[in-house]
């Protein structure tokens, strides 16, 4: 593992429904996914950009000296503008995108660290997938709080920050809050951003009581619980739509 990491940007892009395409769609899909990345970065920057295959998506790490904006004004909108030229061709291709920045650490075998992890996380999660299904453009963006603080709200003429929603994300042991944006789309992205802020305190105001019942007598602390079979847990919690995944 690399002992001087890197602080960089990371963009992670994840096709839509790859796993129930056959293998020859796959290829085809992984083939016009490069496509679209080397035509929106541009040549020159694709080559000062580390990039990682990850099967049905690719990684991209964008380093220091590559101004952040970048991606936002140039890159971004280049990848939805060619990926909307090539709305009919078969296999079509829609993309779960999420951008996050930290400290990426680099070894034999690719790019690693807890910022990497983070924005495989924000990829996943349930909003970003909710957008996706239900956005009329083909991307769906979802960057992290860090991002969102330094690049979206730093004034670029061409970005919008009240486009960005903040929506609450839970992948694994992660539970973060993201800001969610759909080009083309503002509407999807508040729905969702709206869906996602009433599961949040629903989930939050959900009854985190005990319920116990006993064959016998329980004695607990000095009390005596008396009534049928033993039984000791909390609640279920019902799964709201925020819970789901796409």
């Amino acid at each position: 593992m690399s002992t001087h990491p890197q602080h960089a940007l990371l963009l992670f892009a994840d096709i839509k429904e790859f796993s129930s395409r056959s293998d020859r769609e796959q290829l085809r899909s992984r083939e016009d996914l490069y496509a679209e990345f080397r035509s929106a970065f541009t040549d020159e920057l694709w080559q000062l950009c580390p990039h990682e295959d990850r099967g049905d998506g690719v990684l991209v790490v964008m380093p220091p000296g590559v101004p952040q904006e970048t991606l936002f004004t140039d890159v971004l909108p280049r990848l939805e503008d060619g990926l909307g030229r090539r709305r009919r061709s078969a296999p079509l291709l829609r993309l779960r995108i999420a951008v996050h920045a930290g400290a990426v650490h680099r070894d034999g075998h690719g790019f690693a660290g807890r910022a990497v992890n983070h924005v495989f996380r924000l990829c996943d999660g349930a909003p970003l997938r909710q957008a996706l299904d239900e956005a009329a453009s083909d991307t769906a963006l979802l960057v992290s709080d860090p991002v969102r603080d330094s690049v979206v709200c730093s004034g670029l003429a061409e970005v919008d920050p009240t486009t960005f929603h903040p929506v609450t994300f839970r992948v694994k042991e992660t539970q973060a809050r993201a800001w969610l944006h759909v080009a083309g789309d503002n509407a999807c992205a508040m729905r969702v951003a709206a869906e996602s802020a009433a599961g949040t305190q629903q989930h939050a105001e959900e009854p985190r009581g005990v319920s116990i019942s006993a064959g016998g007598d329980v004695r607990m602390d000095g009390a005596t619980v008396t009534g049928g079979n033993a039984y000791l847990g909390s609640p279920p919690v019902p799964r709201s739509r925020w819970w789901r995944g796409g």
